[in-house]
């Protein structure tokens, strides 16, 4: 446990990110977690087969000039990855990881810079609750237009002294609807701010790092 700069006492469970498998460990505890599990291993095996088979179908046809775009892209994944395995909170984690492998109707992007240390903030269990209730305003709204494809960016940077989390929807979605959950979001979370575009919908949050 951690408490932060008032003295209340923050329930969130860190870990060393040296240690990944202590992390997926406490993540996967519970009666559906076998096969949450296999469901995550099938996701990550299918996606890495499908860019080996990219990969060598290259190879093979001799587009060489295209080998190196796809490796880059792979490398990024990669980063990404294990950016997201070192924010520290592993219910988090294994969320945002599941959320990627079991969600359909949204597609879930990671954007981190660098490493993100969340139980660096002043209040880390308020970032954990305000990135899942976002995952879950979006999907919700996703859910209501499977008839194109909707992407949510989820950018993490810190900025100084504080941390600067952006979501970016892009895809069709209902603008009452949606500010009806911001403003619920907004009880909780009075910094945050948000823009609205046709097809676009962008919300931002700040925390303050502890000194």
């Amino acid at each position: 446990m951690t408490s932060n700069a008032q003295g209340r006492t923050n329930d969130v469970q860190f870990y060393d990110a040296a240690k990944p498998a202590t992390a997926l460990g406490a993540l996967l505890d519970g009666p559906d977690s076998d096969v949450r599990l296999l469901r995550l291993f099938n996701h990550y095996r299918h996606d890495w087969m499908n860019d080996i088979q990219i990969l060598m179908g290259y190879v093979q046809l001799k587009k060489y000039d295209k080998l190196l775009p796809l490796m880059e892209k792979i490398k990024e994944k990669v980063r990404q990855e294990s950016h997201v395995s070192k924010l520290g909170v592993p219910s988090l984690v294994v969320h945002l990881l599941a959320f990627q492998a079991e969600v359909k109707e949204l597609r879930l992007e990671m954007a981190l810079e660098e490493e993100i240390h969340l139980q660096d903030l002043v209040q880390p269990q308020e970032a954990v609750d305000a990135i899942m209730a976002m995952l879950a305003c979006f999907r919700e709204e996703a859910g209501d237009s499977k008839d194109e494809e909707n992407i949510l960016e989820l950018r993490l940077a810190r900025m100084k002294d504080r941390l600067k989390l952006t979501a970016r929807y892009e895809g069709k979605y209902a603008a009452q609807r949606l500010q009806r959950k911001e403003r619920s979001l907004k009880e909780i979370h009075e910094s945050l701010e948000t823009y609205y575009g046709e097809h676009t919908a962008v919300w931002t949050l700040w925390w303050s790092y502890r000194h």
